[in-house]
């Protein structure tokens, strides 16, 4: 039985192992306890023998607590690597939808949504690095700098489809007349410079989120 804040730090410590940060994880517990021991004092005149059975029914036992931030710890970089990359092919998945409804079924509303995006795309290009800025800023201000390697994988992986596009149109594996008047030279050179561009714009994101964590 825990019969102080001591004996649950002990604990906490011994299930938490070699975990990444977990002595940061452990600070904090420390301090939150001996708030709430600060807290039990004054509001029920309780010793910490006393108060300590009501903390873990509060904050949880140590073995609980271990074994949800190490649940966090892997799961959470997952998460936001593959939210990005979601979000990534939903964009590539969305452009071919509406590629294949204006060439194949031209109605009215896909021609005019068609147009006034083919109108704007310089602003959609714009948009689209703040994505990829917004990608490397939540993956500095989540993981500091030891979340580097996590933006170089994320990057490659959502990158794929923007690769695959690339090539189709390079190597004209698709029928070209269906991205007229997109695919001028300018506009090619313009998104080959923008898809180079794109690691930087990540990273200067990466850097501007890792200050923001500290």
């Amino acid at each position: 039985m825990i019969q102080s804040k001591q004996d649950y730090l002990t604990i906490l410590e011994q299930e938490l192992h070699h975990t990444a940060d977990k002595d940061e994880l452990i600070r904090e517990m420390d301090l939150h306890i001996s708030e709430l021991l600060h807290e039990l004092a004054l509001a029920k005149g309780l010793g910490e023998g006393a108060a300590m059975p009501e903390i873990v029914e509060r904050l949880g036992a140590p073995e609980h607590v271990a074994a949800q931030y190490q649940t966090e710890l892997e799961v959470t970089p997952k998460k936001v690597q593959w939210t990005f990359i979601s979000v990534n092919i939903v964009f590539f998945i969305g452009g071919i939808c509406l590629t294949l409804l204006y060439n194949l079924l031209p109605l009215p509303f896909v021609s005019h949504v068609w147009t006034t995006l083919t109108s704007i795309t310089a602003v959609i290009i714009i948009l689209y690095m703040l994505f990829w800025m917004l990608l490397g800023y939540e993956i500095g201000k989540e993981f500091g700098l030891g979340g580097r390697r996590l933006l170089i994988k994320t990057f490659y992986i959502a990158l794929m489809p923007n690769i695959l596009l690339m090539g189709l149109v390079v190597f004209r594996l698709m029928p070209m007349n269906w991205f007229d008047p997109l695919l001028t030279p300018p506009f090619i050179a313009v998104c080959i410079l923008s898809t180079i561009v794109l690691y930087p714009v990540s990273y200067v994101g990466f850097r501007w989120g890792t200050i923001q964590s500290v």
